[in-house]
């Protein structure tokens, strides 16, 4: 984009040789080079009205920190990483108990951002028309973006109204009863789904293996807990269970005399993340489907039982075997 800007300065200006000529083009090249220049939409922080935004200044890589529509910030660093961002933004922002694992999931999709631009070299027009800094006031007007995308802010981060419902205060205790079947499932399949997809986010935006390291050790300690009593059966069967509660339509079809199937339907959990992800941003491609299919592998080579996952985009079908 700066680049564009320079090719209208005059060529007559750019190749003089006076001192003061030269001055005035130096000043002119840094009023724009200078500049912070996004490269990714600003992200929200979670139940804050801070948002952070990726970018390059100086010909090095920065952050910006926002406040409503206030430019709180705006920082290089020598070296793009995750630690970097998130030492900028939490640095910048003034709430007492601020989670900063809330401020790393925010940098996390900035990484993504810049990854891309890394790879690519270009990225979508991120200005945001009203953004201010101290000591100035919006305009309303920008002539790097388009009306239409004037709600690039509102959009990108979400306001603490729409994190956290405004609901009224009780004065007593509501009655709580004890739930049972498709009341009790709901609740723990919502819980795991979240769980899940805020893992399998994070792990996304981390160095490539961090994912695959993470879910290799969650996947690991779940084994050593279903398998603590030394039952190979009870190791299966607790995969099993895993499986069905995936969906309130599962189902157990009889296949064969040696073997056992699991048809899952409409899968909950992947309902779930899709619900929360609807435009496949967030999420890596294959969660959780990647999670099972990766403790099927553990268990078969544990337990010497076949377990074949097939996923679909609703669903899945796990076929359990001994040859």
């Amino acid at each position: 984009m700066r680049s564009e800007i320079l090719d209208y300065i005059p060529d007559t200006l750019l190749n003089c040789q006076t001192q003061e000529a030269a001055g005035s083009v130096d000043e002119l090249r840094g009023l724009f080079m200078s500049d912070f220049y996004p490269i990714s939409p600003l992200i929200g922080i979670t139940n804050t009205s801070y948002a952070a935004q990726a970018g390059v200044m100086d010909e090095r890589w920065a952050a910006r920190v926002v406040r409503g529509k206030k430019i709180i910030a705006e920082k290089t660093m020598n070296e793009l990483n995750l630690d970097n961002l998130v030492g900028i933004v939490y640095g910048h922002i003034r709430i007492e108990g601020l989670s900063r694992h809330a401020v790393a999931m925010c940098a996390g999709r900035l990484m993504q951002f810049a990854r891309r631009y890394q790879q690519s070299g270009i990225a979508p027009d991120f200005e945001i028309a009203d953004l201010v800094r101290d000591g100035e006031e919006s305009t309303g007007m920008s002539s790097s973006i388009d009306s239409a995308d004037a709600g690039t802010l509102d959009a990108a981060q979400p306001s603490e109204s729409k994190v956290t419902p405004n609901l009224p205060k009780l004065g007593a205790v509501p009655t709580i009863e004890r739930i049972v079947g498709d009341d009790l499932w709901r609740s723990s399949s919502e819980g795991r789904a979240i769980a899940l997809a805020e893992l399998a986010a994070y792990g996304s935006s981390l160095p490539e293996g961090h994912i695959d390291a993470m879910f290799e050790h969650a996947a690991e300690m779940l084994i050593r807990l279903w398998g603590a009593n030394g039952s190979s059966e009870e190791l299966v069967r607790r995969f099993a269970e895993l499986i069905q509660s995936c969906s309130t339509e599962s189902q157990l079809p009889k296949t064969g005399t040696d073997r056992e199937t699991i048809e899952t339907g409409t899968c909950q959990l992947l309902k779930t993340m899709r619900d929360l992800d609807p435009e496949g941003e967030l999420l890596p491609p294959a969660y959780p489907c990647a999670y099972h299919e990766l403790l099927a592998q553990k268990i078969s080579e544990l337990t010497g039982v076949e377990i074949m996952v097939n996923t679909s985009s609703t669903g899945c079908v796990i076929t359990f075997r001994v040859e």
